[in-house]
């Protein structure tokens, strides 16, 4: 009976392909929601919240030295951002000037020619 046990239920599950993964993931997904109460939400790490995985009634708060250094992280990361976001504009705007420069140089002949000289290897 065992052989023919096991291709019945194969035959079953073949019904329903996608069934037993709808089930796994929704297991999944009921097994790690997090109930407890949440401090500091903008804060808190996936890394935190993972380790309250087995313990998800429990209440998920930083430590101030935690708290401290993760503020600091997000400021430097906001100082970072806006001085890329200069070094951008200087560049765009450097480079709109010397394609404007260009532009006239070229639709205006009283300017005159650019004359570039190459350097020579010595």
């Amino acid at each position: 009976m065992g052989i023919h046990g096991m291709m019945s239920n194969t035959k079953r599950r073949d019904k329903k392909p996608y069934r037993r993964q709808r089930m796994k993931t929704a297991e999944r997904r009921k097994r790690n929601r997090i109930v407890g109460d949440i401090q500091d939400r903008d804060l808190i790490t996936k890394h935190h919240l993972k380790k309250r995985r087995t313990s998800p009634r429990a209440n998920i708060t930083l430590s101030g030295k935690k708290r401290k250094k993760l503020i600091k992280q997000l400021q430097y990361m906001k100082k970072e951002k806006s001085q890329m976001e200069v070094m951008l504009a200087e560049t765009s705007r450097s480079q709109r000037k010397t394609k404007v420069d260009m532009d006239a140089a070229i639709s205006n002949p009283k300017m005159g020619t650019v004359d570039v000289e190459m350097k020579e290897a010595v």
